[in-house]
């Protein structure tokens, strides 16, 4: 069973956003696979990897539209951004140095960290980028 199920409630209207968020979703989905079926650690580095870096492109790509359309939050949404960003590199290297665990306390971590973001950040750009032209 997945831990995040994609639905349109999720959905901000832009096509570019909704297919990372999507992917998103799914990268966390895989990471919860993995600690669930206690994949080796070189597995759960490969994955939260994966994870780490698409992140990253897919914050850019936020950032990138926001900045392009001056949209009014964006400084704002930019340090929720840079906020988890900090937090996730900080448990990569703790986990890298084998001080931390990948558990279902950082996988609902990132569960309501993803869905809150999306539901009460993303979806407020969404209005404002469809109104300058972006679906």
């Amino acid at each position: 069973m997945p831990l995040i199920t994609w639905s349109d409630s999720l959905s901000v209207h832009i096509k570019e956003v909704d297919s990372q968020h999507q992917r998103l979703v799914q990268l966390v989905n895989d990471v919860f696979d993995a600690v669930n079926a206690k994949k080796g650690n070189d597995i759960l580095k490969k994955v939260l990897n994966e994870l780490i870096d698409y992140t990253k492109y897919h914050f850019a790509t936020e950032e990138r539209l926001m900045n392009a359309h001056d949209y009014p939050e964006r400084v704002k949404h930019k340090e929720e951004h840079d906020d988890l960003t900090k937090q996730v590199l900080d448990f990569q290297k703790k986990f890298k140095e084998g001080k931390a665990m990948l558990d279902i306390l950082l996988m609902n971590f990132l569960k309501e960290w993803l869905i809150k973001h999306i539901i009460g950040s993303d979806k407020k750009f969404g209005p404002y980028l469809n109104s300058k032209g972006v679906s």
